[in-house]
């Protein structure tokens, strides 16, 4: 017995209205009544296939269950199957008493491949990155960080607070801290759609050669929520990250909140002797 489609709310913001229009169905001949292959699985990759190529865009709602069974000839029990299939794969969301729509795609962000950052990864999908500077400015350190850092209590350390966007959407708020000693000149920069990493590594020439990154899971607090657009309490990615200089000297320590429902982060492993 198939249960019914998981409800998962829609994103604040309108992304599912039926302004985006509708997914069509162009090909009834998609489901092979007379083969083996089960006929929700032939009906997932035929819907896989609209959304991987674009085909049916994101926001645009899909049709019916009941012109998926009348289209394709098939079951309700067939049509829910394949509906909880993409739900789960992330690739369609439900509203209650709405219907099924086309999800955003979520943003891929790698965490061991390289020391790259998140300007790095995002323009090397093509995508467009906006920041707004919500804080640059000279504060001591405190215990926390000046046990991530390696100072002292006290030493001054820059703050930079930034809410970074992708396409136009917010998905991130970062706080990234950095002992002024190793770039006192910093503070004064334009950090306004700019890659950090490169401009410490063109400007000051300090360039991170390791690190290491925590994941947690955790809930938005309000004033998170609100810089995001998203509910308080909300889902979301935390990062908690230390970069170093070849030598070893910490040069940054990061945390950054991501929008659970626009990150998707890709580890990769390696077998260790």
């Amino acid at each position: 017995m198939i249960n019914s489609m998981p409800y998962q709310e829609p994103i604040p913001g309108g992304q599912y209205s039926d302004d985006a229009g509708q997914a069509t169905l162009d090909d009834n001949a998609a489901i092979r009544l007379d083969s083996a292959i089960p006929y929700y699985y032939q009906l997932l990759e035929y819907m896989t296939r609209k959304i991987h190529t674009g085909e049916w865009k994101a926001g645009q709602k899909l049709p019916s269950e009941q012109e998926l069974c009348d289209f394709f000839g098939v079951s309700r029990t067939v049509v829910r199957q394949a509906l909880n299939n993409l739900v789960n794969d992330n690739l369609v969301v439900t509203h209650k008493g709405r219907g099924s729509y086309v999800a955003p795609k979520k943003n891929v962000l790698k965490l061991m491949q390289s020391m790259s950052g998140f300007y790095e990864d995002a323009v090397a999908r093509g995508q467009t990155v906006g920041t707004q500077v919500l804080a640059l400015q000279v504060l001591p350190a405190d215990d926390e960080l000046a046990e991530f850092l390696e100072i002292k209590e006290g030493d001054p350390v820059i703050k930079l607070r930034r809410l970074r966007s992708i396409n136009g959407e917010a998905v991130v708020v970062v706080n990234t801290f950095i002992p002024e000693r190793l770039c006192p000149n910093l503070v004064n920069e334009d950090m306004s759609d700019k890659s950090l990493y490169r401009l410490l590594s063109e400007k000051y020439n300090l360039r991170i050669a390791q690190g290491i990154r925590v994941i947690e899971s955790v809930n938005a607090a309000p004033d998170i929520a609100e810089l995001l657009g998203i509910p308080s309490g909300a889902a979301l990615t935390l990062l908690k990250s230390v970069g170093r200089l070849e030598d070893g000297t910490p040069l940054e320590y990061f945390i950054s909140w991501h929008r659970g429902d626009r990150s998707r982060f890709t580890v990769q492993l390696v077998n260790m002797p």
